[in-house]
C-alpha cells in the first residue's frame, strides 16, 4: 500500500506541474496579446524625449501636409498611415519653387489647428531647406547633371549625384527628423518640371498635446515593464517546472507500456521533437504579438485574434504534455544507463565497439595458450618497434639543433631495432617449441598418455617436454592398474553371483519341499516361511548384483527402440497398482508435454521406472503424496518422481548413488541399496541421464532422454 501511495503522489505531482506550466504558457500568450497593442507606441527603456514618438508624429504631420498640397504622391508613402496625429498640432510652411523657364513662385501653407492660443508653453520645431548655389544650372534652371556633361563633352565626377537631395542643404532645430530623407519629389519634380528653391517648415504642439503624448508613452512603458516582468516569471516557471519534471520522473519506479515503448526511438528524434515543441511554444506568443499589433493598427479583425486565442488555449497544454513526455523518456534513459545506447550516433558506435570487443574476446578465448602468448608478445614487439621508429624520426629532425648528438641518437635507435629483430627471431623459435609443448599437453589430456614431441635438446622447453612424457607414462601405468582392479572387482562380483546361484537354487528347492510337508509342527512351519522369505530376498539381491555387474562392465547388450515415456510410466503404475494400494500412498501423475517419444531398451527402462517408484514407496513419509511428472526441456523429455522422506536425509546425492548405499542407517527395511545404482546404470546404458536432487526433506529422481524425431 505504501508503494501505491507513493506512486499516486508522484503521478499527482507530475500532473500538477504540467497544469501549472500550461497555465503559465497561456498567461504568456495573454501578455503577448496586450504587448502587441502598445509595442508601436513605446521604446524599450528610453525617455519620452529620446523616443521616436515625436519624430514619427512630426514626420506624419509633414507628409500629410505635402500630400495635401500635392507636392508628393501620398500612395507611395503609406508607411505613415499607421501613425495617428494628436489634436492641437500646427504646421506652417514657406515655400519658394522655381518652375523651369518661369518665374519663382512663393507661397505660405498651413496645416493642422489654426488657432494659436493653444500653443503657448508647448513645443516648437523648425526645418529649413535651401538649394546649394555651388551646383551649376542649365539655362532653363534645371540642374547640370551627368547626362548634360556627356552631351557637351564635359565630364566632371564632382557633379555626379545619386539623390536629388544632394543639391540642397538643410538645417533642423528642435527635431530629430533628417530633412534629407524627404521624398525626392519635394526637391525636384520631373513631371511638373520644377525644383525647390527653399522651404521653411515650422511645427507647433500645444502643452496639452505634449502632456497627453507623454502620458500615453509612460503608460505604454509601464505596460512594457510589466510584460518584461511577466515574461521573466513565466520563463522561470517553465524552467523550474522542467527541473521538477526531471526529478519526479527520476523518482518513478515503473511506467506504462506506452512510455516504455518510447525508449526504442532514437534520442535524436526525441530531441528534434522537443526542439520543435519548444519552437512551437515560442512561436505562438510571437505570432500573437504580431497579430495584436496588426489588430491595433486596424489591419485585421477581432475575430482573427479570437480564433488564434482559441487555438492557443488548446495547443499550449498539448505542447506542454508532449514536452513532458520527451523529458520522461530522456530521464528514464539516463536513469537506466541507456542514454548513449539509445542515440543514433553514439549508440551505434558503442554497439559496434562492444560487438568488436566481444568478437575479439571470443577470438582470443578460442585461441590456445600458445597462440595467446604469441599474440601478446607480437603485439609487444610491434609497439616497441613503433616507439623506436618514432625515436629515430625525432632524432633525425633534431639534427639541425643537436648536431652530432642527434645523429648519435638516430644510430642508437637503429641499433635498437636491429637488436629487437634479433630478439624476435629467437623468440619465434622458442614460440614454435612452446606450441609443440602445448600440443603435447593437449594430446595427453585427450588420452594419448604416451605422447612425445621433437623439441630439440637446446630448447628451454626440452626438460618440460620430457617431464610431461614421464607423467604420461606414469598415468598410463596407473590407469592400467586401475582398470585391472576394476575388471577383477567386476569379475569377482560376477563369479560370486554365479557361484551363489547353484547352492541358492538347491536351498530354495529344499525349502519348497519342506513347505509342502504336512507333518511339520506349527513352529517348524513358521521357520519354513521365514526361510522362504529370506531366500527370495537373497535371490533378488544376487540377481540385482549380477545385472549391475554386467551393465557396468560394458558387456550388457542394449536393444534401443522408440519408446513413449508417458505409456511407460502409465504401464509401470498399472503393474504396481496392488503394491501402491498396500503402501497407502497416493501418486499424482501429470504429463505436461505431448512429445514424449525417446530411444531406449524396453526391459531396462521398465526396470528403471519400477526401481524409482519402489524407492519412493519404501522411504516416503506416511500421509504425504508422491508426484510423477513428465515435462520437456528444449529437445529433451524428462520424467521426475518426487516424494517427502520419512527420515532425515543427512547424505549427498553422490553418496546415495553408491552401491549398497541405504538411506535408512538401521538397514531394517526391505531394500538392498542397489535400486538407484541399477537405475543410474541402466539409464546411461540407454543413452539417458539419471539425476538425484535433495532439497530439505524433498527427494527427487529425474530420468532425461533426448526426444525421438521420426
Amino acid at each position: 500500500m505504501d508503494i501505491k501511495w507513493k506512486k499516486w503522489i508522484n503521478t499527482l505531482c507530475i500532473v500538477m506541474v504540467i497544469i501549472v506550466m500550461a497555465l503559465a504558457a497561456i498567461e504568456g500568450v495573454n501578455a503577448c496579446n496586450k504587448f502587441g497593442t502598445v509595442m508601436d507606441t513605446v521604446s524599450w527603456n528610453t525617455s519620452f524625449e529620446e523616443s521616436r514618438t515625436m519624430e514619427e508624429i512630426e514626420t506624419k504631420l509633414i507628409y500629410d501636409w505635402m500630400t495635401g498640397e500635392k507636392l508628393i504622391d501620398g500612395e507611395e508613402y503609406y508607411h505613415t498611415d499607421e501613425v495617428k496625429l494628436p489634436s492641437e498640432c500646427f504646421l506652417k510652411a514657406e515655400l519658394v519653387i522655381k518652375p523651369y523657364g518661369k518665374k519663382v513662385k512663393k507661397s505660405t501653407a498651413y496645416y493642422g489647428t489654426s488657432s494659436q492660443e493653444h500653443f503657448s508653453g508647448g513645443r516648437r520645431s523648425k526645418i529649413t531647406i535651401k538649394r546649394d548655389p555651388s551646383y551649376k544650372l542649365n539655362k532653363d534652371g534645371s540642374f547640370y547633371n551627368i547626362k548634360n556633361a556627356e552631351e557637351t563633352d564635359v565630364y566632371d565626377r564632382d557633379i555626379v549625384y545619386e539623390n536629388e537631395s544632394d543639391f540642397y542643404t538643410a538645417e533642423a532645430l528642435g527635431t530629430k527628423i533628417d530633412p534629407m530623407d524627404f521624398p525626392s519629389q519635394l526637391f525636384i519634380n520631373a513631371e511638373k518640371k520644377q525644383r525647390l528653391e527653399s522651404v521653411t517648415i515650422t511645427m507647433n504642439f500645444s502643452k496639452n498635446c505634449i502632456n497627453t503624448l507623454k502620458k500615453q508613452y509612460n503608460e505604454g512603458q509601464q505596460q512594457n515593464q510589466k510584460f518584461v516582468k511577466e515574461a521573466v516569471v513565466i520563463i522561470g516557471i517553465e524552467i523550474f517546472g522542467t527541473v521538477l519534471l526531471f526529478i519526479l520522473f527520476a523518482l518513478q519506479k515503473q511506467r506504462t507500456r506506452f512510455f516504455r515503448a518510447l525508449d526504442r526511438i532514437w534520442w535524436e528524434v526525441i530531441a528534434c521533437a522537443a526542439v520543435c515543441i519548444i519552437g512551437g511554444i515560442i512561436s505562438i506568443p510571437a505570432a500573437m504579438v504580431e497579430m495584436s499589433r496588426q489588430y491595433a493598427l486596424d489591419y485585421i479583425l477581432g475575430s482573427e485574434i479570437e480564433t488564434l486565442m482559441l487555438f492557443t488555449y488548446m495547443a499550449m497544454p498539448a505542447l506542454i504534455v508532449l514536452y513532458a513526455i520527451c523529458i520522461q523518456t530522456t530521464t528514464w534513459r539516463i536513469k537506466e544507463h541507456k542514454f548513449l545506447d539509445s542515440t543514433l550516433c553514439a549508440g551505434y558506435f558503442r554497439r559496434w565497439y562492444r560487438n568488436f570487443k566481444k568478437r575479439k574476446e571470443l577470438e582470443y578465448a578460442a585461441m590456445s595458450f600458445a597462440q595467446k602468448h604469441a599474440q601478446d608478445r607480437i603485439w609487444q614487439y610491434r609497439i616497441a618497434r613503433r616507439i623506436l621508429i618514432l625515436f629515430i624520426f625525432l632524432s633525425i629532425c633534431s639534427i639541425p639543433w643537436l648536431a652530432f648528438f642527434g645523429i648519435g641518437l638516430a644510430v642508437l635507435g637503429w641499433l635498437g631495432i636491429r637488436y629487437l629483430k634479433k630478439y624476435s627471431d629467437k623468440y619465434a623459435r622458442e614460440q614454435i617449441d612452446l606450441s609443440k609443448l602445448m600440443e603435447q599437453i593437449e594430446r595427453i589430456s585427450k588420452g594419448e598418455l604416451a605422447a612425445v614431441t621433437d623439441i630439440p635438446e637446446d630448447s628451454l622447453y626440452y626438460n618440460y617436454s620430457q617431464q610431461l612424457a614421464n607423467i604420461g607414462s606414469g598415468m598410463e601405468k596407473a590407469m592400467e592398474d586401475q582398470l585391472r582392479g576394476e575388471r577383477m572387482k567386476i569379475d569377482l562380483i560376477t563369479n560370486v553371483s554365479h557361484d551363489l546361484k547353484t547352492p541358492l537354487t538347491s536351498i530354495i528347492g529344499y525349502v519348497d519341499l519342506l513347505s509342502k510337508d504336512k507333518t511339520l509342527s506349527p513352529e517348524a512351519k513358521d521357520y519354513v516361511q521365514i526361510l522362504t522369505k529370506k531366500t527370495e530376498r537373497l535371490k533378488d539381491i544376487i540377481a540385482d548384483l549380477f545385472e549391475l555387474a554386467k551393465s557396468t562392465s560394458g558387456d550388457a547388450k542394449v536393444e534401443l527402440e522408440p519408446m513413449d515415456m508417458r505409456k511407460l510410466a502409465e504401464q509401470t503404475l498399472g503393474d504396481m497398482a496392488d503394491q501402491i494400494e498396500e503402501s497407502g500412498f497416493i501418486i499424482r501423475f501429470r504429463c505436461d508435454t505431448e512429445q514424449t517419444m525417446f530411444l531406449g531398451d524396453v526391459n531396462r527402462m521398465y526396470r528403471v521406472v519400477q526401481n524409482v517408484l519402489e524407492n519412493a514407496l519404501k522411504y516416503s513419509l506416511q500421509g504425504t503424496r508422491i508426484f510423477v511428472r513428465i515435462t520437456d526441456e528444449m529437445d529433451k523429455v524428462k520424467m521426475e518422481v518426487m516424494n517427502t522422506a520419512s527420515y532425515e536425509m543427512d547424505f549427498t546425492e553422490d553418496e546415495i548413488m553408491e552401491r549398497f548405499a541405504r538411506a535408512e542407517k538401521s538397514r531394517t527395511s526391505d531394500g538392498n541399496g542397489l535400486g538407484l545404482s541399477i537405475a543410474d546404470s541402466f539409464t546411461k546404458n540407454c543413452g539417458g541421464e539419471f539425476e538425484i536432487k535433495i532439497r530439505g526433506d524433498q527427494f527427487k529422481a529425474s530420468i532425461c532422454f533426448p526426444k525421438y524425431k521420426k
